[in-house]
């Protein structure tokens, strides 16, 4: 991909920037934002807060930073969202921590932002597999005569069924008959817009948009297999 089309990308820092900007475009963004990440954020905070009473404190308080304003300057430059992200939240807790000065800190790993959290690359990776299987169902959704979605998703249920078996579910399903041949095939195209659709919505948490770089986020937030695995399934079945 060109840089060219690449500055043309929207990315989560150009919807932050537009969730900023008045504008037409801005309730739009700010709902994007709020919709894209509220149940991660939500899962995060309650994990490392481990009172209920705080933690909906703390999310309050992100959530009315990001309404007001307050997280307008996002440096784009620092490439991954996760990252911008998780450091917004990290100090977040801490302050509310420290200004109930009777609380005591949650574990240390909240101290260091350079140290990994197993418990936000956890709930990050849940959410991007989430918004992609959203994608997917969309795409079949919009998308005459196309089952990816359906086809990815028995395969996913039933993943030692024979590819005969699964095919007769699928037929049951759509009331027509599915050769396994025809079913083998519509899962490796599935399992290839899959991986079409989580680069994409990489791409749009990541600065540069590198193709290396995409690369790199698949591994570090544990998909690896499942990237290796889709991206070789052509002969796997």
């Amino acid at each position: 991909m060109s840089d060219e089309r690449l500055t043309d990308i929207s990315t989560i820092w150009t919807t932050i920037s537009s969730a900023h900007t008045p504008g037409p475009k801005s309730q739009a963004a700010m709902e994007e934002l709020v919709g894209r990440y509220h149940d991660a954020v939500t899962r995060y905070i309650h994990l490392k807060v481990r009172d209920k009473h705080l933690a909906d404190e703390v999310l309050q308080e992100f959530w009315t930073k990001l309404l007001t304003g307050k997280l307008a300057g996002a440096d784009k430059s620092k490439g991954r969202f996760r990252d911008y992200l998780r450091t917004v939240l990290h100090r977040l807790i801490i302050d509310h921590f420290r200004a109930k000065k009777v609380q005591s800190l949650p574990p240390g790993d909240l101290l260091d932002a350079s140290r990994p959290d197993e418990d936000f690359d956890r709930v990050w990776r849940e959410a991007v597999i989430n918004r992609v299987w959203t994608r997917l169902d969309t795409y079949q959704a919009t998308t005459p005569k196309n089952r990816y979605a359906t086809v990815l998703q028995l395969r996913r249920d039933f993943p030692d069924a024979p590819i005969e078996e699964i095919a007769q579910k699928l037929a049951q399903i759509i009331k027509s008959p599915v050769r396994p041949e025809a079913f083998r095939k519509s899962l490796q195209r599935a399992r290839a817009k899959f991986i079409e659709l989580l680069i994409l919505e990489l791409r749009e948490t990541i600065h540069s948009g590198r193709d290396e770089d995409i690369e790199a986020e698949i591994y570090d937030l544990g998909l690896g297999p499942l990237y290796r695995r889709y991206c070789s399934a052509t002969h796997d079945e």
